[in-house]
């Protein structure tokens, strides 16, 4: 009985795991092909428009694209590009959420030193998209060392910056600090203030979202303490199998 539990609550997990997969990759697509769309209409892109669809019909197409590309990545596609078939929920987190947030300092500080065209904000979330891609299917987070939870926690140490700022403006508090700057000294001490709150988010989120370095997700001793308390490896297999045999004994003496 037990283990037919086991075996269920392991392909429920799978089949949840999958069907997760799928609709990161879906509300991915979406994302980026909405993004798209965007960018097109504000360079004047516009072949849609001369064969006459609607709005509704575009955005449906939109739709059709991100359904036709998901079909075609979980049938056969993740093996013909050579991509990670489990970072679709990795996927739509970074595109949608995690990247776009948590480099707008930066991205703002951009905008504040180079003149920028007014297609900026659509090739800037168009970059989250391809740069997601990498780092959700190709390995770009093992490459780089980082865990999407340091990501998310950066993306929300900056929603909470931008929260602070909205507040602040809202009640006049930064002002009579902002008037007091010469023109053209205040665009690049505010590019500089942004790139510094970009520095102080990305600290955090690698701080906030550090492993415990002792103990691993299963609960075993790691192998650094387990050489600073003097264990080996057969002192540890023998305990694993004594607490084996204890379960054993009570599992028996219940029956």
């Amino acid at each position: 009985m037990t283990k037919t539990l086991r075996t269920l609550r392991t392909t429920v997990a799978s089949m949840l795991a999958e069907v997760g997969t799928a609709v990161g990759v879906f509300v991915g697509l979406t994302w980026f092909s909405a993004n798209a769309v965007a960018l097109g209409r504000a360079t004047d892109w516009t072949p849609v428009s001369d064969v006459g669809i609607p709005e509704e019909g575009l955005w449906l197409c939109v739709l059709a694209a991100a359904t036709v590309g998901t079909i075609w990545l979980e049938r056969d596609g993740y093996r013909r590009i050579r991509a990670d078939p489990t970072g679709g929920s990795d996927f739509a987190w970074l595109s949608v959420c995690y990247l776009p947030v948590g480099f707008l300092p930066t991205a703002y500080a951009l905008a504040l030193i180079v003149e920028l065209p007014s297609f900026a904000a659509s090739l800037y979330l168009l970059g989250c998209g391809v740069t997601a891609v990498w780092l959700a299917f190709y390995g770009g987070l093992e490459w780089l060392g980082v865990e999407r939870g340091q990501l998310g926690w950066t993306s929300l140490v900056v929603f909470g910056m931008v929260g602070l700022l909205f507040v602040g403006g809202s009640l006049n508090v930064l002002g009579g600090l902002l008037e007091s700057l010469d023109p053209h000294r205040s665009d690049p001490a505010l590019a500089t203030a942004s790139l510094v709150g970009q520095a102080c988010a990305l600290v955090v989120g690698a701080r906030v979202s550090r492993p415990n370095s002792k103990l691993d997700l299963q609960g075993k001793v790691s192998p650094a303490l387990r050489s600073k308390l003097g264990f080996t490896a057969s002192s540890t297999s023998d305990v694993e199998c004594e607490s084996h045999s204890e379960n054993d004994v009570d599992s028996n003496a219940v029956e």
